[in-house]
């Protein structure tokens, strides 16, 4: 059995302190910016379009989707229930849907969003392909993944690998994420670099087949 300071990756234990974190301003709040610039062109033709954030944390990204799409249905689920008390706690974000669950058994109807967004979370998942699986379960025919995580390719991949212990296990290079992505029924639009040259941050469209 996992000790409480590394069951769900520690990120319990680090929910009531989580949006304090100097990574907030200088990191995550960038991705989430590099995000929803590639979402928005994704979902010009939806007008309310149905939303998932998974790995949502204590909802930041979806605290700024409510501002900038404001007819979008917002819903965020992640492993640690911590941060989901984080999250319903939050007012900005009454009237979400919030689920504890894992990426692999997420509890939606088959078909129910237009979009599954992750940032930063994908390398923790515990089952990565069976996670993809039910990310295409419960996006629409058409419906878009768009996900930031790392990308071990190359000179940074190999290094991440090697030192980045439990994290660099889930890091994929982009040959293993396009198979990983096809047995889910999710066929990739765009691989790109988040950042300078040699940046292992990448972010990934896919669209269900």
């Amino acid at each position: 059995m996992k000790a409480p300071s590394t069951l769900h990756g520690g990120f319990d234990r680090w929910a009531a302190t989580y949006d304090r974190s100097p990574l907030q301003g200088a990191f995550f709040d960038r991705v989430h910016g590099a995000l929803l610039r590639t979402l928005r062109p994704q979902l010009r033709d939806v007008e309310a379009p149905r939303i998932l954030d998974v790995g949502c944390g204590t909802g930041r990204l979806l605290s700024r989707l409510r501002a900038e799409m404001p007819r979008a249905a917002l819903s965020g689920m992640d492993v640690a229930p911590g941060m989901i008390e984080v999250a319903r706690g939050k007012a900005e974000l009454g009237g979400m849907r919030f689920e504890v669950a894992s990426a692999a058994a997420p509890p939606f109807d088959e078909a129910s969003f237009d979009a599954v967004l992750s940032t930063m979370s994908f390398h923790h998942w515990d089952d990565q392909r069976g996670g993809l699986r039910g990310v295409a379960r419960v996006l629409r025919p058409g419906g878009v993944l768009v996900m930031a995580d790392f990308v071990a390719t190359g000179l940074v991949g190999a290094v991440a690998r090697r030192v980045g212990s439990s994290h660099g296990a889930g890091f994929r290079d982009d040959r293993e994420l396009v198979a990983m992505l096809a047995s889910a029924g999710l066929a990739p639009v765009e691989l790109r670099r988040l950042g300078p040259l040699f940046s292992p941050i990448g972010i990934l469209v896919a669209r269900r087949t």
